[in-house]
């Protein structure tokens, strides 16, 4: 028997003939189901598909065959999902929707091999995980130009199918045409599938990269990525622990919400889904609205978003946890629940001495989200119940408490419990603010994160109180983490005022005013999607560029810090330059 060496064992489990075959599997899922009716047979599509699974899993035998015991063990650890999803897809043949959802799942687990193999390699992260993210929206923008994506007769363009797979898997919300009546239940299943790929393919790109690149980079360089991009997960969590907690969590939540909105919903409202017929409908749709609020996507299939349910106790005390969930963290939740539980278990010191209580990155988050809904509540409050505008409606205070509630934590969702252009200047002021901040790293929010924020107002704090550094909690917080959030501000402030530019120069077909073109570009940024009807009025080049913004709300600073611990395992400066002051007031 053949003896292979390591790299012929990295061949076997990274076979790219085996990828081509998998991606060949799904060629007939796509043929049956891309178009309103199946270009082939099914059943002839049908039989290809089994065919080219069996040729898979020969093709799999003969690479194991010339492996020596020991090695094959290895490798069927390693491949263990690719031979499950095989077994399994010709074992459940005669069911065709079992069979595809199985190839599905087989291209997945090779596609994911294939991008860990890219973060491993010397390929610099940043560019891996930026071409990762461009290759989805354009993956994403070609199943929404398939025709069983949208009506019969209304096509749609590539432009406006790249702009909603961009606002989707940066968890946006700006829409160009109606979700509910503009695409299809397989078109809606595709944005489904891009919000949850587009929340949980950033967190997990970031333990990955923190976990594989520690070794590569060193000590310092795996505390820069988690400092930079998710506040401590380096050293706290390891990556199978991490990957695992964040996808049974988010399903465990999001099955929750969907099951409370699925019985908590009224029989009937005036903006329901025109298609919710049936219990199966409704199912459907209390899914993609659970996913959509857990992701702090804001994309929804009823014709006014949650307007018609206003003052409905599941808008208040569902989809607002649903958020909050998705906004605050994974590392604070995980933080959290660490400390629950060893409260719950009477453990109060850990196994090294320490006390058990929650870490410096969980009470900073914590306070500064509070902070932020205080700032929030008060703007929007006031905005309504003291209106400056004449055409501006006074609201009763209980109703504006709910508005209140509801629409400063919405500021990484974009749900709208009323049409914003109904709200006054003083809201919308405070909602550019808000946007603007997003949610918290680690997070499936966009922004430059509350931590960004509560790291320079805490360096202004102590500058003014004479700190020759910044302290919180009885802890100084590093001076390299300072200027990482004072360039991601300005990098901010950079593109905000370069997409408003754009805008003001060609960006839509409309007369729009300087604030709702900033409120336009601060709602992309913040991966939000609220706005003030300019989504709709966009050209061609204002929806590129709103398009690029929501990119770079959502991936752009991870993809900095990645590009800068590129950089930083350079060769370092061995010299300093002499100081002299300058004048700042």
């Amino acid at each position: 028997m053949p003896i292979l060496g390591s790299s012929a064992i990295e061949s076997v489990i990274s076979s790219p003939a085996r990828t081509l075959i998998a991606l060949g599997t799904n060629v007939p899922t796509l043929l049956d189901i891309g178009w309103r009716e199946p270009l082939l047979d099914p059943a002839l599509l049908w039989g290809v598909q089994i065919a080219l699974l069996v040729s898979y899993v020969v093709l799999l035998v003969r690479q194991l065959k010339n492996m020596r015991s020991s090695d094959r063990a290895g490798v069927l650890r390693v491949i263990r999902p690719e031979v499950v999803f095989a077994g399994l897809g010709l074992v459940l043949f005669f069911m065709a929707p079992l069979l595809k959802v199985m190839c599905a799942l087989l291209l997945i687990a090779h596609l994911a091999r294939s991008f860990l193999r890219l973060v491993q390699l010397s390929v610099p992260p940043g560019l891996v995980f930026l071409g990762s993210f461009v290759s989805l929206v354009a993956l994403g923008t070609l199943a929404l130009l398939l025709p069983a994506a949208t009506p019969d007769g209304q096509p749609i363009t590539v432009v406006d199918a790249a702009f909603t797979i961009a606002s989707a898997i940066s968890q946006t919300g700006l829409v160009v045409r109606d979700t509910g009546t503009g695409f299809t239940r397989f078109g809606q299943v595709v944005i489904l599938i891009w919000i949850q790929i587009g929340a949980l393919g950033v967190i997990v790109f970031g333990a990955l990269l923190v976990n594989v690149l520690g070794s590569h980079f060193g000590l310092r360089a795996t505390k820069t990525i988690a400092e930079g991009t998710e506040q401590g997960w380096s050293g706290q969590l390891s990556l199978q622990r991490l990957v695992t907690f964040i996808i049974v969590f988010t399903h465990l939540v999001e099955l929750i919400g969907a099951a409370i909105l699925y019985f908590g919903w009224p029989e009937t409202w005036p903006g329901m889904p025109s298609d919710m017929t049936s219990n199966a409908d409704r199912a459907y749709h209390a899914v993609f609205f659970s996913v959509s609020a857990f992701c702090n996507a804001g994309f929804v299939t009823t014709s006014d978003s949650l307007v018609s349910l206003r003052t409905h106790w599941t808008s208040h005390t569902l989809i607002v946890p649903l958020i909050v969930l998705g906004s605050i963290g994974f590392p604070v939740l995980d933080d959290m629940r660490r400390v629950v539980w060893d409260r719950v278990r009477g453990v109060r010191v850990t196994p090294a001495g320490a006390l058990v209580r929650l870490n410096l990155n969980t009470k900073i988050v914590l306070a500064t989200t509070l902070a932020l809904y205080l700032i929030g509540f008060t703007f929007v409050f006031v905005s309504e119940v003291f209106p400056v505008a004449e055409s501006i409606v006074t609201v009763d205070p209980g109703v504006a408490a709910l508005d209140a509630h509801f629409m400063n934590i919405n500021r990484t969702a974009g749900f709208n419990t009323l049409p914003v252009q109904d709200m006054g200047m003083l809201a919308h002021l405070g909602l550019i603010f808000l946007m603007f901040v997003g949610g918290s790293p680690g997070s499936v929010a966009g922004g430059i994160k509350v931590m960004v924020l509560a790291v320079l107002v805490l360096t202004v704090w102590s500058t003014l109180r004479g700190r020759p550094s910044t302290t919180v909690f009885g802890r100084t917080i590093p001076d390299t983490i300072v200027r990482k959030s004072a360039a991601l501000i300005v990098l901010a402030l950079i593109i905000v005022l370069g997409g408003t530019g754009l805008l003001v120069v060609g960006g839509t077909n409309g007369e729009h005013s300087l604030e709702t073109l900033l409120f336009e570009v601060s709602s992309a940024l913040g991966t939000c999607g609220l706005s003030l009807s300019v989504t709709q009025d966009l050209t061609g080049f204002g929806k590129i560029v709103i398009s690029v913004v929501m990119f770079l709300g959502r991936v752009g600073p991870l993809a900095v810090i990645a590009a800068l611990v590129g950089s930083s395992n350079r060769r370092s400066v061995q010299y300093e330059y002499a100081s002299e002051d300058v004048v700042i007031y």
